[in-house]
């Protein structure tokens, strides 16, 4: 498939403004470049968003039964998807559907009475690997920051137990266009990983069959991680927005970076890399 880049991630929260103070500042990233735009929707598309220029799209849901923006339900809290820019929405669906995947909904902001924006197509679960994602379109000119240059190192994708991760990689490989990164352990956090650098999605796997069974592991879409050029800065930003350390290495399994990692809040967990950037 043609996928130019990762350029947003949606994540679906109880509190819009402490997610601003959460991820701001990380999504400003080293570039210091982006900033929340004025909040958007309303009861009548039983939501309210807060948008990220360089690509964090946060989604409060006033009934979490009923859909949200002119798309599905949003009952549970986390990372909803990420989503890859293409040129255009349609032959991307064409694309998907080639690959054997299926179109959930198709929706413009402009359907919804947001005004001329975006497209954007939400695509099923990937039959191996489980991964459901996004295709959208920009509909005005203007240059729009890729998520990975702008400040995000990955969003972290947690394999159901039973699926092997190789498998789970040849499968989504024709998809995102081009190869995963050969496996890497990440001993620290108990996982075999793989990365695809380019679309900034990171797969992970038990590293032994009993972590599987393990009440922790928990599949799906569960962490983003963030390059940070001042790590202990936006370890204090992120602890001020009432966020905990779970987890400190000074050698990530992936980059050999100093990391923290964060206990979930709303579903995802926060993860610093240090950046040289």
């Amino acid at each position: 498939m043609e996928l130019q880049c990762l350029d947003h991630v949606h994540f679906t929260v109880p509190d819009l403004a402490r997610a601003k103070r959460i991820y701001g500042p990380l999504l400003d990233g080293p570039r210091q470049s982006g900033h929340f735009v004025d909040d958007y929707g309303g009861p009548a598309v039983n939501a309210y968003g807060a948008w990220h220029t360089c690509g964090g799209d946060f989604i409060q849901p006033i009934d979490a039964a009923r859909p949200a923006f002119g798309g599905s339900a949003l009952p549970t809290l986390g990372i909803l998807s990420p989503s890859y820019r293409v040129a255009d929405v349609d032959r991307g669906i064409a694309q998907a559907v080639a690959h054997g995947l299926a179109v959930r909904s198709r929706v413009g902001s402009e359907d919804i009475g947001l005004g001329k924006n975006v497209v954007q197509a939400q695509l099923w679960p990937e039959p191996v690997s489980g991964l459901a994602f996004e295709l959208v379109e920009h509909q005005l000119p203007g240059e729009y920051v890729a998520l990975t240059d702008a400040a995000v190192e990955y969003v972290e994708f947690a394999l159901a137990p039973g699926i092997a991760l190789d498998a789970a990689a040849r499968a989504l490989e024709p998809i995102l266009g081009d190869a995963f990164d050969a496996e890497c352990v990440d001993a620290e956090r108990g996982v075999r990983a793989r990365l695809h650098r380019r679309l900034g999605l990171r797969l992970v796997a038990p590293a032994r069959d009993a972590d599987a069974r393990a009440d922790a592991w928990t599949p799906g879409l569960r962490a983003i991680a963030f390059r940070c050029a001042d790590l202990a800065q936006s370890v204090a930003s992120a602890t001020a927005a009432g966020l905990a350390v779970a987890r400190r290495s000074d050698g990530d399994g992936a980059h050999g970076a100093r990391t923290v990692d964060f206990a979930p809040w709303a579903g995802a967990s926060v993860r610093l890399l240090e950046s040289a950037a």
